[in-house]
């Protein structure tokens, strides 16, 4: 895991891609690039707690971080209204991402991975996928989101492979329809809480093995105040985990929801 730094960012563009979501590029030192599954802890303008940010996206030549922002409170509102020019400090990297390098040996070796957003869910999915497309190899999607202007990276996502879009419906129910015909060997997820407890209800009646990422509230972002604990396990074998320095991304049967 690369060293964490704590930086004053410049915001080098900003843009509006759905209702109430922006979309941010940030200047962040190469050595302290984002990987896909990890986040960004920016601190908003006016506000004393940082918020967690899950990176959508990085450009290795000019170094700008890419992160997806839905106006969802004060702290978001504000990180969203930022444009270019403006800085904001941030911690980056943070917590443990996706196993890219695994998951890509195992797409060239033949197996069939699937990934499954839901909402504002689908941004670090992006991430994943332009990786596996810099490997020239490709990933099949299944996102959701509440309506047509809610919708995001579905041009990103068709570029690395086939994509099923689910508006006001449930992901869940494309990913069954789909599973008549051929089962995932994985799934990468991240979305609302209720859609993975359903994808793990999936996952556990096939076989299916896989990773998602869980969202929750954070306050220091580096593990020490213990404020984004979740339970991992099951019956007498369960313990208590940090989200934003265990995870955010777990084994997709690890997680109680």
């Amino acid at each position: 895991m690369r060293r964490t730094v704590d930086v004053d960012a410049t915001i080098l563009s900003s843009r509006v891609i759905a209702r109430g979501t922006t979309e941010l590029a940030l200047a962040v030192p190469r050595n302290a690039a984002p990987r896909p599954g990890q986040f960004l802890h920016i601190r908003a303008p006016g506000e004393f707690l940082r918020r967690p940010i899950s990176a959508s996206g990085y450009d290795e030549e000019t170094g700008a971080a890419r992160i997806i922002v839905r106006d969802a409170g004060r702290g978001s509102r504000a990180i969203s209204g930022l444009g270019a020019g403006d800085r904001v400090r941030l911690l980056t990297p943070l917590g443990r991402g996706f196993p890219m390098e695994s998951i890509i040996r195992d797409i060239a070796s033949g197996k069939k991975i699937w990934l499954a957003g839901g909402g504002i869910g689908a941004a670090p999915l992006l991430f994943a996928a332009s990786s596996v497309r810099a490997a020239d190899l490709a990933i099949d999607s299944f996102v959701g989101f509440r309506d047509e202007e809610s919708v995001i990276g579905v041009r990103e996502l068709g570029e690395c492979g086939s994509v099923s879009v689910s508006v006001g419906g449930l992901v869940t129910d494309a990913m069954t329809r789909a599973m008549e015909s051929a089962v995932p060997d994985s799934i990468l997820a991240c979305g609302p809480v209720p859609m993975l407890r359903a994808i793990q209800k999936i996952c556990a009646g096939r076989g299916i093995r896989g990773f998602m990422s869980v969202e929750e509230r954070m306050g220091c972002g580096v593990g020490a105040c213990l404020v984004c604990v979740c339970r991992t396990g099951t019956g007498d074998g369960w313990e208590h985990r940090r989200v934003c320095r265990d995870g955010p991304v777990f084994g997709i049967s690890e997680v109680a929801l």
